[in-house]
């Protein structure tokens, strides 16, 4: 290979170039000028691109950080709720369980009459709420109802 070889190929060109006609040339020129152009297009539209992808990224990430925090609040908002759940249920028991005492604290006659007896025969209020499980008020209410009767 001689020292000029690497410019044969530029000479060819020249040579052709000179070979083409004044419209071909232009032909050429406007072929290069377009194609350029059209790289310059895909290359303007690639970017056009990537930015529409990142702010759809930071849109998406904007939205997801929202939707995060309203799961959050959702499950800060059951949680209480849960725990309402749980005191109203405890609290229905106490009810239940107090309706029950109720139902069995409810005493038919006899035992009132036997209430009214121990009372006639002079046991104190406290001592007669105390023995028959009955309040304060009622021994006191029992008492003066038997003095009456007597």
């Amino acid at each position: 290979m001689t020292t000029y070889d690497y410019l044969e190929f530029p000479m060819k060109f020249i040579e052709w170039c000179q070979n083409l006609s004044e419209a071909s040339l232009l032909g050429l020129v406007l072929s290069l000028v377009g194609i350029g152009l059209l790289m310059y297009m895909r290359k303007a539209r690639r970017s056009d691109q990537a930015s529409n992808e990142a702010i759809q990224t930071q849109n998406a990430d904007a939205v997801v950080i929202a939707l995060e925090r309203k799961i959050e609040l959702q499950n800060s908002a059951m949680a209480i709720l849960g725990e309402r759940v749980s005191a109203l249920e405890e609290y229905l028991e106490m009810l239940g369980e107090r309706q029950q005492r109720s139902d069995a604290d409810k005493k038919d006659r006899r035992f009132y009459q036997q209430v009214s007896v121990m009372a006639g025969q002079g046991m104190a209020a406290p001592e007669l709420a105390q023995r028959c499980g009955i309040s304060a008020s009622e021994a006191d209410l029992i008492m003066a109802l038997s003095k009456k009767a007597h």
